[in-house]
């Protein structure tokens, strides 16, 4: 892959020349990405088709009642202090950090909605053994990484890469969110103090953030999460200029309640729009303006339809936090049963109620759709899938009121 300088420095002088500082680098990555990376760019575009896809078919996310539960694991790249100080920071405050999520998350202070969507910190490990879902690594065995921490555009300003360093310590992104805690982000192009990468499903997916950053009074994981669940900057497309306004679905951050505007437009007018409720935008964690307090129903569509869409579904049906007890998830196995699995090609899913009316999306391990059946008034449907190459796959049922999720292999 190759940066070329001209592109970075383009780059950081436009970013620079709206006199705003910023802090997250998911737009820098991204961008890089995209230029750089053919199978990135593909599987992002794959993403948000289906995110989009599901938004426009109209499913309703506005008074689900289900929440769903996402298993996180985090990555605390030390250098080698006693646990509780300086970059190791303690488990408390990595607790505090997670309940500091959930509550913006759920608008438990807010003045917008509630996602309804839940982070975990692991109970389970990868061989289904006990765990705090915190893991301690001493970063120090990377050269430079102390004096350097980690940098963010492969390899610049002569720190590690961001593969040597979340190579430390990764957990299977189907079963886990990763979020990697380092000691700083390379500061050649800015003040980064945390990223994300949009849904991927590579082992690289997931959040890095800076250690002092990870503590519930910051914004900045609600913020970095919201990445990870396909939300863009509130300024998408406006470092410097208006965004495009033609399409509210399609332009800009792709959601219709969060109108448009500069980057550095913050003030109590939006020069961009008068359109829409700017407090949406100006007050927004997905915003660079503050206080920041609150998440929109658009986002709450976005966020939701990323989550049952791959490679964010299996996260739903993990046993990474099987302990949790108080919250509802969505049906999982004892919703409907698959006779055989394994299986040769054709099988039966039998449901164990008649389902008026809904779908069966069957997805391959990538996240490729590779059937859709509807279904209506039945207790049972059979599914060929001779042509299809060995390997795993994953079922959804959705009787537009419950999604429900099974795995089955094909031989």
């Amino acid at each position: 892959m190759k940066i070329t300088l001209t592109t970075l420095l383009v780059f950081i002088l436009f970013q620079a020349g709206n006199g705003q500082s910023f802090e997250c680098g998911t737009d820098l990555v991204h961008k890089i990405r995209m230029q750089n990376d053919p199978a990135y760019r593909e599987q992002f575009l794959k993403v948000e088709a289906e995110v989009e896809s599901t938004i426009n078919n109209g499913m309703n996310f506005r008074t689900s009642g289900t929440v769903y539960n996402i298993p996180v694991v985090v990555h605390i790249i030390h250098l080698g202090e006693p646990i509780g100080t300086g970059t190791n920071i303690s488990d408390a405050q990595v607790h505090r950090a997670i309940a500091g999520l959930n509550s913006r998350w759920a608008n438990a202070t807010g003045n917008g909605v509630d996602f309804e969507v839940r982070f975990c910190l692991a109970d389970r490990d990868v061989n289904g053994n006990p765990t705090s879902g915190i893991n301690r690594v001493n970063g120090s065995v990377l050269p430079r990484y102390a004096t350097h921490g980690i940098s963010i555009i492969y390899n610049n300003c002569d720190a590690p890469s961001e593969d040597s360093v979340k190579s430390l310590s990764r957990w299977p992104t189907a079963r886990y969110y990763n979020i990697w805690v380092v000691n700083k982000l390379c500061q050649n192009f800015g003040g980064f103090v945390g990223y994300a990468l949009y849904p991927n499903g590579n082992a690289d997916d997931g959040t890095i953030i800076q250690y002092n950053y990870m503590d519930s009074a910051n914004t900045t994981l609600a913020h970095e999460l919201g990445h990870g669940f396909f939300l863009y900057h509130t300024f998408e497309g406006g470092s410097t200029t208006c965004p495009a306004d033609t399409n509210c679905l399609t332009n800009g951050d792709k959601v219709c309640d969060t109108p448009p505007h500069k980057q550095s437009d913050c003030g109590s007018s939006n020069p961009c729009t008068t359109a829409g409720i700017w407090s949406n935008s100006l007050y927004n964690y997905m915003s660079y303006c503050g206080p920041l307090n609150r998440f929109t129903q658009g986002q709450k569509d976005r966020v939701r339809a990323t989550a049952i869409n791959y490679p964010r579904l299996p996260l739903l049906t993990s046993t990474g936090c099987s302990s949790v007890a108080g919250l509802p998830t969505i049906a999982g196995n004892a919703a409907f049963s698959i006779i055989p699995n394994p299986a040769t090609g054709v099988f039966q899913i039998n449901f164990n109620e008649v389902i008026v009316k809904g779908r069966i999306i069957i997805y391959n391990s990538m996240g490729g759709k590779v059937a859709e059946e509807n279904i209506n008034a039945l207790s049972g449907k059979e599914i060929n899938l001779e042509h299809a190459t060995p390997g795993i796959y994953f079922i959804t049922v959705d009787d537009n009121a419950t999604l429900r999720h099974q795995k089955i292999i094909i031989q």
